[in-house]
């Protein structure tokens, strides 16, 4: 059977770039409310992995943008936010409607979003974890998820070399 391929990145992205320049990157509670509806939607009815894992790293950057604690980097909320408002918007370079390749632009929209913003996006999750554990329903605070860090760090290091130490002295595993 004979492969097609089509190479849009670059396509998606120069549209992206014009979305931005002529819509902004603004949005408002109307944007992420949509937002949310919209993956609710993919999730109930696309089972494309590609698409569901892009509206999964969607889903967590509206939960950054949305924390009243996490303060999102200037640059990724940008983006984000752009990303956000793309995500929603019917100016699709490829339109949703159309089965099988409607939210293709979209995704590489969000892989871009994401990829720029990796490292705070795995951070969040660190964050969200640890308020999960050790703020029990109360309020936690950045300074509060600092101290675990360190915390946990100081703890990981002395592992390593306890572990280190014992492999040097025989089996660093005990039954």
């Amino acid at each position: 059977m004979p492969k097609i391929e089509i190479n849009i990145d670059e396509q998606v992205k120069n549209h992206f770039d014009q979305f931005v320049e002529k819509k902004g990157a603004a949005i408002d509670a109307s944007h992420i409310e949509e937002a949310r509806q919209k993956i609710r939607e993919i999730r109930r009815g696309i089972n494309d992995a590609y698409v569901v894992d892009q509206v999964n790293s969607l889903d967590m950057m509206l939960s950054m943008i949305e924390d009243k604690t996490w303060k999102v980097s200037a640059e990724n909320r940008d983006r984000i936010t752009a990303t956000i408002k793309y995500f929603c918007d019917d100016e699709d370079l490829i339109p949703d409607s159309i089965p099988g390749i409607g939210y293709i632009d979209d995704c590489i929209i969000i892989d871009g979003a994401a990829e720029q913003a990796f490292e705070e996006m795995d951070e969040f999750k660190d964050f969200s974890k640890a308020r999960a554990v050790y703020a029990k329903g109360e309020e936690f605070t950045l300074e509060e998820w600092d101290k675990i860090k360190t915390q946990e760090l100081g703890s990981r290091l002395r592992n390593r070399r306890l572990r280190r130490s014992r492999s040097k002295y025989g089996s660093d595993y005990s039954l």
